[in-house]
This record gives structure tokens, C-alpha cells and sequence, in this order.
């Protein structure tokens, strides 16, 4: 594994993506104490307002983010800086976007009244196509029960595409590319999720009342279709449509793709095809959730994987700060090995 530019081994390194999911956590730590209601949790008797425990993980999240450097340099000092190890210190971000996103969607529904923006996507999709897509692309080919299954089942492959994708130039030997691809996810989905927050948008299948009444219960499939519907039955995906991330991930990490290895690329480029239609089929997001989920990654991937190294620099200034208190005892520490 090639070190990092400017390694210093048993020296404290905050990461440019440490400081992006410290920053994320902080705001969402605040977001969940205005708006506490996302639910409530029984302790001994008292019904806690969600937002209140959710606020405190935020906290233990950047907590993480800003100890996982100490973690490292203390496991270097002690000769414990083993592959594995480097490797969960270097993506534990992946860990916690499923987290960030379930709680973007509940707060939506929470910030500033949770009034949803479907009526204006409902509408530009019926004037640039004359019909709901949505709606006409499942109607016309759902009796099918493979091709329910394809699309489900790719629509779950998103996660897998999306995670691994990054970890290429890792397991190539390239850290700090890895981190760089890292970073850019990361610092993407924060600007998104934040947004959910803000500007709901539930999707088609909740919008709109005929979808929202049928639900999925004629669509016959396989492993996936029944995945989904039990997935569904304990889980409410309404309010983070615009843009759609499946999209905004997908069209990243297969330009990533494309940069790391193009054996891989031409694999990802079908399944990427297909995750994108798979987004309309579903019913999940109305078409303009297409189109803007590829201009917000045409926009801000691009744009943060240049802004790779200014941020790590920002990351090094404010770790500078931070390792103040314990800065002498890791240096005694990398001395007497």
C-alpha cells in the first residue's frame, strides 16, 4: 500500500472526508434538535422525542470522525497499522450515509412544515412527456415478472455499485486516490442530503393517489420484488426524490469507474443503465428526478474531486489545531519505537 503524500507515521492526520462527515454530523446534530419529532423512543416509561438521541449519535459520528486519525497514529506507533485496519480507517464514512439519508427523508417532513414540491415535478414531467412516466413505464411492461425482477433487483444493486466502486484504487495500492474518491462521494452527498432537508419531494408512488393505492401489490417477481415490498412495508422513503442520489452516485462512481480501471467500467456501464430506468419503472422518482440527479453530478463530483487537495490542506490546518492536546504524546510515542 503506497503512503499517503506527506506521511509522517504516528502523526495525527485529519482526512479532508474526517472533516466533511464531522461538519455533516455537527449540522444534522442541530437539524435534529429544531426539529426533534421524527419519532418517538421509550426510556423507562417516557416517550423521548426521536430527533433528541439522534442529535447525540450526530455527536458520537464526529466524535469518530475526529478520533480516527488518533486511532491510526496510535496503531502505527504500536506497529499495528495492518491493511485491514488502514482500509475500515479509510471508508468508515460508507458506514454512515445510509444513516444521514433515513434521517434527511424524516426530517423533510418535519423542517419548516414538511410541504412536499411534487405538484411542480408531477407537472414538468406530464408537459415534456404528455404522460407520467412513472405511471406508463411499469403499467406497460410490469406483467412481465422478469423484468420486474431486473429492475428491482438492480435497483438494489445500486448499493453494492456505489460502495465498491471506490475501493478500486485502494486494493490497486493507491491510498490516496481512494481518498480523494472518497471524498468526493462524501462531500457530494452532504450538500444532497442537506438539501433533502429542506426542499421535500416524496415521489410519484406517494404523490400520486392511484400509485399510492395500488402500491405494488400486482407486480409479481422474485427474490427482489418481494425484497422490496417487505423493505417498503417497515420503511417510508418519501422526501428525498430530488435529485434522485441512485442517480447522483450512479453516474460518479461509474465515471470513477472509469478513471480506476475501464475493464470494471464496462461492467458498471449496463448495470448503470439500468439502475437509472430502474428509477422511473419502480415508481420511486418521477423523470425530472433523472435529469437532476445528473446535473448535480455533472456539477459537484467534478467539482469536489478538484477540491480534493485544498480540503485536505483545510483538514491538516484544523487537525494541527486539534492534535494540540495530545500532539507530545503521540511524537514520545513514535520516538521510543
Amino acid at each position: 500500500m503506497a503512503p499517503r503524500k506527506g506521511d509522517s507515521s504516528g502523526a495525527y492526520r485529519l482526512g479532508a472526508t474526517d472533516l466533511v462527515v464531522a461538519a455533516l454530523s455537527l449540522a444534522f446534530a442541530a437539524f435534529s434538535i429544531a426539529w426533534p419529532r421524527t419519532g418517538t423512543v421509550g426510556l423507562h416509561g417516557i416517550a423521548v422525542p426521536r430527533g433528541y438521541l439522534m442529535a447525540a449519535a450526530y455527536l458520537g459520528i464526529m466524535a469518530l470522525s475526529l478520533l480516527s486519525p488518533l486511532a491510526e497514529a496510535r496503531a502505527e506507533s504500536a506497529g499495528f497499522g495492518g491493511r485491514a485496519f488502514v482500509f475500515l480507517r479509510t471508508y468508515y464514512p460508507q458506514a454512515f450515509i445510509a444513516v444521514f439519508f433515513t434521517d434527511a427523508i424524516l426530517l423533510s417532513a418535519q423542517a419548516f412544515g414538511g410541504v412536499p414540491h411534487d405538484a411542480f415535478f408531477a407537472a414538468a414531467d406530464k408537459s415534456m412527456f404528455g404522460f407520467q412516466p412513472a405511471r406508463q413505464f411499469s403499467r406497460a411492461l410490469g406483467s412481465r415478472a422478469w423484468i420486474n425482477e431486473i429492475m428491482f433487483g438492480v435497483y438494489f444493486a445500486y448499493f453494492p455499485f456505489m460502495i465498491t466502486a471506490i475501493w478500486i484504487p485502494f486494493f490497486k495500492g493507491d491510498r490516496e486516490e481512494g481518498e480523494r474518491q472518497l471524498f468526493t462521494v462524501c462531500a457530494t452527498v452532504a450538500v444532497v442530503f442537506t438539501w433533502y432537508v429542506f426542499f421535500r419531494v416524496e415521489g410519484p408512488k406517494y404523490w400520486l393517489p392511484d400509485l399510492r393505492k395500488v402500491w405494488y401489490d400486482r407486480m409479481q417477481g422474485g427474490f427482489f420484488v418481494a425484497l422490496f415490498k417487505r423493505s417498503l412495508a417497515k420503511a417510508t422513503l418519501s422526501g428525498a426524490a430530488f435529485p434522485s442520489t441512485h442517480v447522483i452516485l450512479t453516474l460518479t462512481t461509474l465515471a470513477l469507474a472509469y478513471r480506476n480501471d475501464r475493464r470494471f467500467f464496462a461492467v458498471y456501464l449496463p448495470l448503470a443503465v439500468l439502475i437509472l430506468c430502474s428509477t422511473v419503472y419502480i415508481r420511486a422518482h418521477w423523470a425530472s428526478d433523472i435529469f437532476g440527479g445528473a446535473l448535480a453530478a455533472l456539477l459537484l463530483a467534478p467539482l469536489f474531486y478538484r477540491l480534493h487537495e485544498r480540503a485536505e490542506k483545510l483538514a491538516t490546518a484544523v487537525g494541527g489545531r486539534l492534535s494540540a492536546p495530545f500532539g507530545e504524546r503521540l511524537a514520545r510515542a513514535a520516538r521510543s519505537r
